[in-house]
């Protein structure tokens, strides 16, 4: 089966691979769709990895200049080209898409993408109508697809972008995106959620009943928003650099594929994504882990500690997992300003 990515990394998405051709050996083809500049890197990274690989420029997939495509921002790029590169002939029919920093964890077959009756499976993360942030460009992107979909009907959509690699339908998504091209000029949504809920409308038979996702590392820290959803296990790791650097939640443990080692290695990150979680939810934030609550922060390291130590904590701390974590979240935004 063919999988297709997006990258501008080729030190980066070789690693990837790796992962990919030792726990996903079901995978015999790979398109890279990257910047023209990096087009000559990207294939000689790939090609160390010893799996087939086809890389086609964003110029090309797209008919746009460098230029056109660096001025947009990252979740309207990434539609405006998945939505252009999904058209190009090296597309097999039905795909893999995946992001260059989404790595298997545990071995997978077809099975995690095909249902057995055929149809395709689909992983949510969240409801877009509960998605309450607006800061950052994913955000934004939230809101354009609430409003697209519920413009078309639908009331309280999943939000599909789970970080992870999920199965499209060439025709069906090329259908999606040419059935929504006039709305989503000025307001890009996100292509996962896009082509997984109107893709059902224009091809009810196609998709199997939604799933929650399987993600490690989305979010990033845990805590950093309320999971509405909670993985009932971890297939995939949303990979993250800075988090194997000195200090970092994983550092000490290899980022490439390294087989006899790589099921220990997996194990080791999930627990300790585990463990910071539990110390988040008690306010117990770890001196010797870099996490975006205390760490080079004394104000916000004496403020946590103090609640910790309050007569509240007792309160805070038996309420529902999801409350807290909410809580937490509001806590945090009052000290952004230290």
């Amino acid at each position: 089966m063919q999988i297709v990515y997006l990258s501008n990394r080729p030190e980066l998405l070789p690693e990837t691979l790796g992962h990919v051709k030792h726990f996903a050996p079901f995978i015999d083809d790979v398109v890279v769709v990257t910047p023209e500049q990096t087009s000559s890197a990207m294939a000689d990274a790939c090609s160390s990895v010893e799996l087939s690989a086809t890389v086609v420029s964003d110029e090309e997939a797209t008919g746009w200049t460098s230029r056109q495509i660096a001025d947009l921002d990252h979740s309207t790029r990434n539609y405006r080209l998945r939505a252009a590169a999904v058209h190009h002939d090296v597309i097999d029919d039905v795909f893999i898409m995946s992001d260059d920093d989404a790595r298997p964890l545990v071995p997978i077959t077809e099975a995690d993408f095909i249902a057995e009756v055929g149809q395709h499976r689909r992983y949510y993360f969240h409801s877009l109508a509960q998605w309450r942030h607006d800061v950052t460009d994913f955000d934004k992107i939230m809101l354009n697809t609430l409003v697209l979909l519920r413009q078309r009907g639908v009331p309280d959509p999943h939000c599909y972008a789970s970080h992870m690699p999920q199965i499209v339908d060439k025709a069906l998504y090329n259908a999606v995106t040419a059935a929504v091209a006039d709305e989503v000029t000025e307001y890009a949504p996100d292509e996962w959620s896009t082509y997984f809920t109107i893709g059902e409308h224009l091809n009810p038979d196609r998709f199997a009943d939604p799933e929650p996702f399987v993600t490690l590392g989305w979010p990033q820290y845990p805590g950093e928003w309320t999971l509405e959803t909670v993985p009932p296990r971890h297939v995939f790791e949303n990979f993250y650099p800075e988090l194997y650097e000195p200090g970092g939640m994983y550092d000490g443990l290899p980022t490439d594929c390294q087989p006899d080692t790589v099921d220990t290695t997996n194990r080791e990150k999930i627990i300790r994504w585990h463990r910071l979680e539990r110390q988040v939810r008690n306010l117990s934030f770890p001196d010797d882990v870099n996490q975006p609550w205390t760490t080079d922060s004394p104000m916000r390291k004496l403020a946590f500690k103090g609640l910790h130590t309050a007569r509240g904590a007792y309160r805070y701390l038996t309420l529902d997992d999801r409350a807290r974590l909410a809580e937490l979240e509001g806590r945090v935004r009052r000290l952004e300003g230290d």
